[in-house]
């Protein structure tokens, strides 16, 4: 094994470990809202900084690559993806931390989630997706891989009937206050299954080459 393969096989590894932090930052987001726990929304929220930092030192080790070694073929392919995944990643940590702020002013306006039967549903969506989607880090399944992007399309349906339903409801549910947190945090779920695709269609880019942004329900791609 050459010192690039090395040194992208530690990367990789690197990313999938940021992969995991982001995970776990969704989840104890949809938590803390569920919960009304300031606190849990809050420390998400602080816990971005260390995803941040995360985000930038990869990128930094993917320029240091492509300097010293001047990759071709396969190994640019994965700097490419690396470079591109790990912006998505950083991405869907803001939105957690997004989420995890949003518990103070539902705190502050008495506004509940917890019994949400939309809510509930697109955070199930949301979390099903976004494991998959950290697996395909590790695992580079293409299959796996067109499964989240047609998975998407749950969320993108979840996101309108929350939507809607803040809409028809947001007379009787706590007014504006109600409303806007609802469309915020609506909002930054259906975000983060857009980036959950960037990254399975990044990984369909790494193990064949083709880009399948735009076009990925018009072509059949091998596995």
């Amino acid at each position: 094994m050459s010192e690039l393969q090395k040194r992208l096989e530690k990367l990789t590894l690197r990313l999938d470990h940021m992969g995991m932090r982001c995970e776990q930052a969704v989840a104890d987001a949809i938590e803390a809202i569920r919960a009304k726990d300031v606190d849990a929304g809050l420390e998400v929220d602080w816990k971005d900084s260390t995803i941040d930092n995360a985000e930038v030192e990869i990128e930094q080790e993917c320029i240091r690559l492509l300097a010293l070694y001047q990759p071709a073929a396969i190994d640019l392919r994965k700097i490419c993806t690396i470079i591109k995944a790990n912006n998505d990643l950083e991405r869907i940590a803001d939105l957690a931390a997004n989420m995890g702020r949003q518990v103070e002013h539902i705190v502050e306006e008495d506004l509940s989630f917890e019994n949400s039967v939309e809510f509930n549903s697109l955070a199930q969506n949301v979390l099903a997706i976004l494991g998959k989607t950290i697996r395909l880090l590790s695992n580079q399944d293409t299959s796996s891989a067109r499964n989240v992007i047609e998975a998407d399309r749950k969320i993108d349906e979840g996101y309108t009937t929350m939507i809607n339903n803040a809409f028809d409801l947001r007379e009787n549910s706590g007014g504006i206050p109600w409303f806007l947190a609802t469309v915020n945090i609506a909002k930054a779920m259906e975000r983060i299954g857009d980036h959950c695709t960037n990254i399975a269609e990044d990984i369909i880019f790494l193990k064949t080459g083709d880009i399948v942004r735009h076009t990925m329900h018009e072509h059949t791609y091998d596995s």
